[in-house]
């Protein structure tokens, strides 16, 4: 009798440990899923630049040959130059235009060669070129682009040369080279 009751126990305990075996089957899956959810949660959220100059059919973009720091106007896809993360700095309302191309590390700044015009992609740091002011417009939908550096009367343009693809830090006006509409990229 008493190998009776053993192997009887035995069954019970073989039993309480494949219960615990399917629920762990069943909650495995559902901490994974968890899991991924949650990282692509987290992927930074991004944007498109465009111009009312250039259309819908133009994205501001990270030239692809290797330094990876100059910017043009391409016919937008779905291409990660194109997409662009936009924080808030230290210095609110201000803002740092970033790119997923090129990581967290580059910031979209302006050249300090003199004149002040041209733009790259540059390590980020606490450098007035790289910090943006986004201004409203007399055209609905479309914001003026400014950097602390150049100053209030400069504004992110596209030169008007006929590929316009190049942009510059121009004496802002009102011209549709600097209404830039601030767009989520398709799905």
């Amino acid at each position: 009798m008493i190998k009776s009751n053993w192997s009887c126990k035995s069954k019970i305990q073989e039993s309480d440990s494949s219960v615990k075996y399917k629920k762990l089957l069943v909650i495995l899956p559902m901490l994974v899923l968890g899991l991924v959810a949650k990282e692509v949660s987290a992927q930074p959220k991004t944007h498109r630049l465009q111009t009312m100059f250039t259309h819908s059919d133009k994205c501001l973009d990270v030239v692809n040959d290797g330094t990876n720091n100059q910017l043009q106007m391409a016919d937008c896809g779905n291409f990660s130059g194109q997409l662009w993360t936009i924080d808030s700095t230290s210095n609110a309302p201000s803002l740092r235009f970033r790119n997923l191309f090129t990581g967290t590390n580059k910031c979209l700044d302006v050249v300090n060669d003199g004149t002040n015009n041209q733009l790259q992609m540059a390590d980020c740091g606490n450098f007035s070129g790289q910090i943006w002011k986004v201004n409203s417009t007399n055209q609905k939908g479309y914001v003026r682009l400014k950097t602390k550096f150049t100053g209030g009367e400069k504004c992110l343009d596209i030169v008007n040369d006929g590929t316009n693809n190049r942009l510059a830090m121009a004496q802002c006006g009102n011209f549709s080279g600097q209404f830039w509409k601030i767009t989520k990229p398709p799905s």
